[in-house]
Order: C-alpha cells, then sequence, then structure tokens
C-alpha cells in the first residue's frame, strides 16, 4: 500500500542496496486500485523512460516521464484477481520453472574453491538439510571474467558439477552484463567475439563505450541487438560444453557501473541532462550506470536503460533452451514489466536485520501480482552478520518463498544452516520439511501461473 500523501516513486533501475524511497533494481509502471467496496481496476503506462509517479490525497496521481512512446493500458477487472490476470494478458504469463527450482539453493560470496564448495554440500548432506541447487558467486571466475574459471582454485570445475548431477543436485553460478576489454589480444574470446559481431553498446565516437565492473575495464552488450542474441547463446554454449551447469544467475543488469557513465564521462546534452530530472539517487541519470546518450540497437541508452535485465533475461533464457534443451531457469536483478516471461528474481543485496525480512513479504506479494512469481529474498540476509534467532526465523519465512536461496555477502559470518546451535538446526529442518511436503502443491500454483496469468504467493485481498 503507498500513501496518498504525495508520495514519489522513482523509476529508472539502479544497483543499491533495497532502502525505502529511492529507486531499485527494477522498474514496473503499473498500479492497481483497490476501490470502496472490494472492486478494483489497475493502469499500466508502457513507457521504459525514466519517470516520476507522484501520488496525490484527492485521490490522483501523475505520471512525469522523461520521454518515450506512451502506450496506456486500462484494467477494469472487476475484482483484484481479473485487474493482474488483464495486466498479465498484456505483458506475458510467467515461465514454468523446473521442478527442481523449487527446492532450497545455497550460495555464498566466499566459497572460494571448488574443494569449498564441495564441501558444504557435503556438510549439508550430513546435517540432514536437502539441497537441491549449489551456486557460486564471483569466486569461480578467472580474474572476475564471465564464461571463465580459475584454473587454480576450480581447476576440477566441471567434474565437480558433474559430481552434484551425479547425486541428484544442480548447479547455477553468477553471470555478469559488462565484458572485460582490457586483456591482451587474443586472450579472452567473449569480447574480441563480441567486437567482431558488433554486440557492444557505443559512445558518440560509435567505439564501445567502457565502464568499470568487477573484471575493471568493461565492454556492455546490446541485448536488443539481434547479433548480440546470437553472441550471448554461443558464449553461453561454449561454457556450459565444458562446465555442464543448470541455470544462470544474472546480476548487476542494471546495467550496473562503477564509474558515472563512462571511463571517459558522458557528453553534455539533452540526454545527459534533460528539462525534467526524475528523483533519481545520484541526481543524475548516469550515476552508477552508463551514458543515458550512448547507443543502442533499437534506440538510444536513455529509452533502453530500464528495458537492460529484461532484454538480457531474454537472450539468457534462449540461450538456456539452446546449450540445454530443457525448461531453463534463470534468476535476475534487474527487471521491467514482463520480466517474468523469462525469469524469476531475488530481492537484491539486503541487509541481514528484522526489517528487511518484513518487507520481504510485501515485495514477494507484489512481485506476483507483477507477474514474476518466482521470487525470494536472500535467506538470514546477505549483507552485514545475521543472528542465529533472525536465520532461524528468515528459513521458516523463506519456507514460504516461492524461490528459496540462502545467500551470504564475502565479509559476513558464515549464515548455512549446519553453521547453528542443535535446537536452531531442529527448527530449521522443520521449516524444509513443511516446504519440501508443500512442493507439489507449489508447483502446480506455478502451472496455473504459466497457462492462466494467476499468482503463487497471493495477498489476501486478491480473494
Amino acid at each position: 500500500m503507498l500513501s496518498t500523501n504525495w508520495t514519489k516513486i522513482t523509476l529508472w533501475n539502479r544497483d543499491i542496496a533495497p532502502e525505502p524511497n529511492v529507486n531499485l533494481y527494477g522498474s514496473h509502471p503499473f498500479y492497481l486500485v483497490l476501490e470502496d467496496g472490494g472492486l478494483a481496476h489497475g493502469v499500466f503506462l508502457l513507457n521504459s523512460n525514466a519517470m516520476d509517479v507522484v501520488l496525490q490525497p484527492s485521490p490522483a496521481l501523475s505520471w512525469r516521464s522523461t520521454g518515450g512512446i506512451l502506450d496506456v493500458y486500462i484494467f477494469l477487472g472487476p475484482e483484484p484477481k481479473s485487474v493482474v490476470q488483464q495486466y498479465l494478458d498484456v505483458v506475458g504469463y510467467p515461465f514454468m520453472p523446473p521442478y527442481w527450482g523449487l527446492g532450497f539453493h545455497l550460495c555464498r560470496w566466499g566459497y572460494s574453491t571448488s574443494a569449498i564448495t564441495r564441501q558444504v554440500v557435503e556438510n549439508m548432506t550430513r546435517a540432514y538439510f536437502p539441497l537441491d541447487v549449489q551456486w557460486n558467486d564471483l569466486d569461480y571466475m578467472d580474474a572476475r571474467r564471465d564464461f571463465t574459471f580459475n584454473k587454480d582454485h576450480f581447476g576440477d570445475f566441471p567434474a565437480m558439477v558433474q559430481e552434484l548431477h551425479q547425486i541428484g543436485r544442480r548447479y547455477i553460478m553468477i553471470v555478469d552484463p559488462a565484458i572485460s576489454s582490457s586483456g591482451p589480444a587474443g586472450t579472452y574470446r567473449p569480447y574480441e567475439e563480441g567486437l567482431r559481431r558488433g554486440v557492444f553498446i557505443t559512445n558518440e565516437t560509435g567505439q564501445p563505450l567502457i565502464g568499470q565492473v568487477w573484471p575493471g575495464l568493461t565492454a556492455f552488450p546490446d541485448f536488443t541487438n539481434p547479433e548480440a542474441l546470437d553472441w550471448w547463446q554461443d558464449m553461453v554454449t561454449e561454457f556450459h560444453a565444458q562446465v555442464p551447469f543448470d541455470g544462470m544467475w544474472i546480476d548487476m543488469n542494471e546495467p550496473s557501473n562503477f564509474v558515472r557513465g563512462s571511463v571517459d564521462g558522458c557528453p553534455d546534452n539533452n540526454l545527459e541532462n534533460p528539462p525534467y530530472m526524475p528523483g533519481v539517487v545520484g541526481g543524475t541519470l548516469r550515476a552508477a550506470t552508463i551514458c543515458a546518450s550512448s547507443h543502442q540497437f533499437l534506440s538510444t541508452h536513455y529509452d533502453l536503460h530500464n528495458l537492460y535485465g529484461l532484454t538480457e533475461a531474454l537472450a539468457s533464457y534462449r540461450a538456456l533452451v539452446k546449450a540445454r534443451g530443457m525448461r531453463p531457469f534463470v534468476i535476475s536483478r534487474s527487471t521491467f514489466a514482463g520480466h517474468g516471461r523469462y525469469s524469476g528474481h531475488w530481492t537484491g543485496d539486503v541487509w541481514s536485520n528484522w526489517e528487511q525480512l518484513s518487507y520481504s513479504v510485501p515485495e514477494i506479494l507484489l512481485f506476483n501480482l507483477l507477474g514474476v512469481p518466482l521470487v525470494g529474498a536472500d535467506i538470514c540476509g546477505f549483507l552485514g552478520n545475521t543472528s542465529e534467532e533472525l536465520c532461524v526465523r528468515w528459513t521458516q519465512l523463506g519456507a514460504f518463498y516461492p524461490f528459496m536461496r540462502n545467500h551470504n555477502a564475502l565479509n559476513s559470518q558464515p549464515q548455512e544452516p549446519y553453521r547453528f546451535s542443535e535446537r536452531a538446526q531442529q527448527a530449521m529442518r522443520k521449516a524444509f520439511t513443511l516446504r519440501y511436503v508443500l512442493l507439489p502443491y507449489l508447483y502446480t500454483l506455478f502451472h496455473g501461473a504459466h497457462v492462466r496469468g494467476e499468482t503463487v504467493a497471493r495477498p489476501l485481498f486478491l480473494e
């Protein structure tokens, strides 16, 4: 529920740890109104530009978009459930996840070798905790570059993934969109092949725009370019031939950039400094991302920024179909309207505190109204240290998240279920048991979402 007392909502996708009243990872320009008497209607402004939405006491609402196309859809319900269904008729029904994707997932930024990753899986088994999917963060990469693995610390990476398959488990690793551009010539195929095929977002001189992300200097694929879709598919398929991973975790896809705009700055023009600047964190469109005036296949980044995660999700979904020949599993940070057709979502870099546990409930219900039912928050929290009580309670709540993953930051204390006291572990096992008992029911709900545009985690007012 949003206050109508001059509340301003800003939509411009941004890499920022979740907090109230700032523009976060995703943009969904759709609202649902519950009228007096229980009837409902909804409005969707299909516009991907930066915008403010101002709610007024009347009650009334003003959209202030910085440009683009103005397509307005009005959904008359008349009941709330029908409004959601009518919205999904426009943006697309959610994809059907594989059954294993509804089990428990475990990740940590800091599983620094394949030996440590294996040990975690073994510890989970020994402590009688179910684990369907093991994940790795950036640790597996060579110099933090996509489609590589570190030969020193993950030398037996392909064998590790095959072993997981032999014991009935699945494997997912992180993939960031930014492609390292600074290696010696002939040493990094994804960049050189991307350069040859012209798949990168360009600056005003027609050269690839260079920013800075985890691997250092990077170029950004333009997923609105059909050639980039084929290049991404080739990179995914080639890497999958080495390491038979089961799904993709696409992160940093707002797109996130550690410098403002590019290493060369941005031009001074109307797209960088529009006449109306929405209430974005940092006060400029290029804060924590790339230049708004940079060029993509379909238009300028000014028009396409909020679509970046969606277009990467589509490219990744398509690539997984090609590489694996089975139903894809994609989890993305950045989202836009219609995202659920290709991907699920996790709620980003949440803090390990009670407030963020609480916020996760409306967020998960909201994403179901937006047609992204495969959604969850990092159980026990991501940033900072959890406590035993918080982790137990979060695990009990997380048993009801459609997407159930415990994930932890590099410098935080470990929070795998087996790390806590026997009493805490018993409480967690009970929550896990309930989750696994409910799996057939959960899977059926996902099928309803996939074929009829229904919800999986549902606020009571929909009934």
